[in-house]
């Protein structure tokens, strides 16, 4: 008599009388044979010990339980319904191999499992090659902070208008979260935009440098969300609000040119230097005052240049944005001598851009 037909003799007095033990011991045996040589096995035989696992399976010990699972989830083809009962299994230390592993589960047994699974049944699931957008969008609404970044990293997992709205919405307090969406190659470019306007100022230096893709685009996004952020932050500043009405007076008497923006320049006076600046320059207060704060001079030269200022004005303006630390004359040459060489309709033809963009943000 062949092994399947006398464990088949087997199955029927086990289930008939047979102790736990007993049913644990014929159980491995089973999966031994259903696991050297499941890839030839016809659909019939694949279905015949599909059957005989699940009927062993009943009542079977968690620790059994847990043994089978993760024999089967290395399998190439196992036994479709017991690896969904198996990843159905209320216990998490069963389902997760086959969550992870098994390709058969359908969405529909994937979407239940992430509405009624504990938060170990989620993760597993993020783990999986290919994760559908029905089931993420239960799982970035159920899921922990572990669950949804892991979700959010996975290259297989494919998002819904709505999951990315429901990402963004969650990344806001979550660095880790935002950066991992942010980097997203699928990332709609409405929802990258509410996502940078949300994010740390540190999260938006890791994204502008991680999306390679298209980084001019990556740059020019930041700066809009940049400029928008400071725009309000300036709105509600009473040093702006005080700045830009002492410059609003000085224009209209005819006092505004770069003697004046000179004079706040050496007397340190940030916020009226930015507003000068930025009434001359046609330009907002936010842009400017991102223009002075940049680390390097290049845009502050070129919007010198661009205005007419001369090189005294302009040194006192980059002297007035370092505050207390020393410029040392060798480091002012080379930043002079880089100013002398922008030539001025070219430095104009820069500006006319950034006003037209400006226009149209």
């Amino acid at each position: 008599m062949s092994e399947p037909s006398l464990l088949i003799d087997e199955l029927d007095e086990t289930l008939a009388g047979g102790s736990a033990a007993d049913r644990t011991r014929l159980l491995q045996r089973v999966t031994d044979l259903y696991l050297d040589g499941a890839v030839n096995y016809s659909g019939e035989q694949v279905a015949l010990f599909d059957d005989v696992l699940g009927r062993l399976l009943v009542d079977i010990e968690e620790t059994a339980r847990r043994e089978l699972a993760h024999r089967l989830a290395g399998a190439k083809v196992p036994p479709p319904n017991v690896a969904r009962q198996l990843a159905l299994d209320a216990a998490p230390a069963v389902a997760a191999p086959m969550l992870i592993h098994t390709d058969s589960l359908d969405e529909a047994d994937l979407v239940a499992c992430a509405r009624n699974g504990s938060q170990v049944h989620l993760l597993a699931i993020t783990k999986r090659p290919e994760v559908s957008a029905p089931v993420t969008d239960v799982l970035v609404t159920r899921g922990s902070d572990i669950v949804v970044r892991s979700v959010a990293d996975n290259a297989g997992s494919h998002f819904s208008e709505e999951g990315f709205d429901a990402l963004v919405q969650r990344a806001g307090d979550d660095d880790v979260l935002a950066t991992r969406v942010g980097r997203r190659q699928d990332l709609p470019r409405h929802h990258f935009v509410r996502l940078l306007a949300k994010a740390s100022d540190a999260v938006r230096a890791q994204l502008q440098t991680s999306r390679v893709d298209q980084p001019g685009d990556i740059r020019d996004i930041v700066a809009r969300v940049t400029d928008a952020i400071a725009a309000r932050t300036a709105a509600e500043s009473t040093d702006y609000a005080t700045a830009t009405a002492d410059v609003a007076a000085l224009e209209q008497s005819g006092g505004l040119d770069e003697a004046a923006v000179r004079d706040f320049a050496a007397s340190g006076k940030f916020e009226h230097t930015t507003a000068a600046l930025a009434r001359l320059a046609e330009l907002p207060v936010p842009t400017v005052e991102r223009i002075l704060l940049q680390q390097r001079a290049e845009s502050l030269l070129f919007l010198a240049r661009a205005l007419g200022l001369g090189w005294a004005t302009t040194r006192i303006i980059l002297q007035m944005r370092h505050g207390d630390v020393v410029v040392h004359d060798q480091g002012l040459d080379l930043v002079r001598s880089s100013f002398e060489r922008i030539k001025r309709t070219t430095a104009q033809q820069i500006l006319d851009f950034q006003r037209s963009r400006n226009d149209h943000a």
